[in-house]
């Protein structure tokens, strides 16, 4: 097992608490949900305001307003693990961004007011 960005052993509690808690099928998929890079959520964040990726036609694509689009991002990062929970939009322009890597927990680097 792996800590998200210094990469170090957990220990071996720490790794028993995590095998009890979920199964390790689970475990493997956060990983790679984890390391899921910001373009394939901005992507998907898009696709549900309307925007359709290259090579996708639909009839009757969905036209969600930011809020709602990030509303289902959200649902997916905290109900069902299946995006990871890092990424946040951003209170003041609704941009996404990496709160691993900038902003704080309600602006990016951008909006952000220190």
């Amino acid at each position: 097992m792996l800590r998200d960005e210094k990469k170090e052993l957990l220990s071996i509690d720490e790794t028993i608490k995590c095998y009890d808690c979920c199964p390790r099928e689970k475990q493997f998929i956060r990983h790679f949900i984890s390391e899921m890079p910001i373009e394939k959520i901005e992507e998907f964040y898009k696709f549900l305001q309307g925007e359709l990726p290259d090579g996708i036609h639909m009839k009757r694509p969905p036209h969600l307003s930011e809020q709602m689009a990030f509303r289902i991002i959200w649902f997916l990062q905290e109900q069902t693990c299946v995006l990871p929970d890092h990424i946040e939009r951003c209170k003041t322009c609704g941009c996404l961004y990496d709160s691993k890597n900038e902003g704080n927990d309600l602006h990016c680097d951008y909006c952000r007011r220190d």
